[in-house]
C-alpha cells in the first residue's frame, strides 16, 4: 500500500489501484436484490423453525389439534427479515463507498483522475478489455451510454474495428494502430467535457480498467468473439457448415477463426469452473 501511494505509478501498480477502485463498485441494484433475498430466506428459515418449535413444545389445549403460533411472532420475524435485508445492504453500501473513496484518493496521489481513467490515454486498459468495450459500443443503439463510451474511449463508427468477422485481435500490430487511432480521437475531442465514471456509473456499466488475470481475459475475449459470431450468423446464416457458400472468400478464414475461438474460450471457462 505504501508503494501505491507514491507520486507516480508504474503500469502494474496503476492497474492494481484501478482494480481496487472498480472492485468497490458492485452493481447496487443487484446487491440490493441479493440482500432482499437474504432477508426473505432468513424470514422463511426462522418462521419454519418457530412453527416446528411450537408444534413440538407448545401447549395443546385440545388433544390431536395443531398448535397455533401467535401472530406477533410472525410480525416480529418479518420485521427481523427486513432489518437483515436493509441493514446488510447499508453495511455493504458504507463499506463500498469507503473503499471507493480510499482508492480514489490513492489514484489522485498518483496524479490520476479516478473518475476519468482515459484522460491521460488508454494505457491502463488491456487489449482484451478495450475490444470488449468496443464490441459493446458497436452493438449499441444511439443514446447517452453510447455517447459516453465514444467520448471516454475515443470510439467512433469510422474507426478500423468491425465485427463479423473481427478485424483486429489482441497483441497484434493492428491492435496497436487501433489504440493510436482511439487516443488520437481523445486528443481531438479534448476540448469537450469528458463524463465522469462515478461509483454509480461503474456499478451499472463496468467501465473502469480491470486487472488482466487469465479468467477475466477469457471473459472479455468471449464477449467480443461471441458478438462477432452472432453478427456472422446474422449476416451469413445460422448454419456455419454453409458459410463456405455464403461468406465472401476474403472473410471466410477469419469467420471460421472467430467461431472456433468462441468454442475454445467457452470450453476453457467451463474447465476452470469445474476445476
Amino acid at each position: 500500500m505504501e508503494k501505491l501511494g507514491t507520486a507516480s505509478f508504474e503500469i502494474d501498480e496503476e492497474r492494481i489501484a484501478w482494480e481496487g477502485l472498480a472492485s468497490s463498485c458492485s452493481p447496487p441494484i443487484r446487491r440490493f436484490a441479493a440482500f432482499v433475498l437474504l432477508g426473505f430466506t432468513f424470514f422463511i428459515a426462522v418462521t419454519t423453525a418457530i412453527i416446528l418449535f411450537y408444534n413440538l413444545f407448545g401447549p395443546r389445549y385440545i388433544a390431536g389439534q395443531g398448535v397455533t403460533v401467535p401472530r406477533t411472532v410472525f410480525d416480529v420475524t418479518m420485521l427481523l427479515g427486513v432489518v437483515v435485508a436493509v441493514g446488510g445492504y447499508l453495511v455493504w453500501l458504507v463499506r463500498s463507498l469507503r473503499s471507493y473513496a480510499a482508492f480514489s484518493a490513492m489514484l489522485r496521489r498518483g496524479g490520476l483522475d479516478s473518475g476519468r481513467p482515459t484522460a491521460g490515454g488508454l494505457r491502463a486498459y488491456t487489449d482484451e478489455q478495450l475490444l470488449a468495450l468496443r464490441s459493446r459500443y458497436e452493438r449499441m443503439y444511439e443514446g447517452k451510454l453510447k455517447e459516453r463510451l465514444g467520448r471516454t474511449f475515443g470510439f467512433h463508427g469510422d474507426d478500423h474495428f468491425s465485427l463479423g468477422p473481427l478485424s483486429v485481435l489482441p497483441g497484434t500490430f493492428e491492435m496497436g494502430v487501433l489504440r493510436v487511432e482511439w487516443e488520437t480521437q481523445l486528443i481531438l475531442r479534448s476540448d469537450e467535457p469528458m463524463p465522469e465514471i462515478s461509483w454509480w456509473a461503474e456499478g451499472r456499466h463496468s467501465l473502469l480498467p480491470r486487472k488482466p488475470d487469465e479468467v477475466r481475459k477469457l471473459l472479455y475475449a468471449l464477449r467480443y468473439t461471441g458478438d462477432s459470431v452472432r453478427e456472422l450468423k446474422r449476416r451469413y446464416g445460422y448454419r456455419p457448415e454453409r458459410w463456405h457458400v455464403t461468406v465472401p472468400e476474403g472473410k471466410l478464414f477469419d469467420a471460421v477463426r472467430d467461431l472456433e475461438s468462441s468454442h475454445r474460450i467457452q470450453l476453457a471457462l467451463s474447465r476452470r469452473s469445474i476445476g
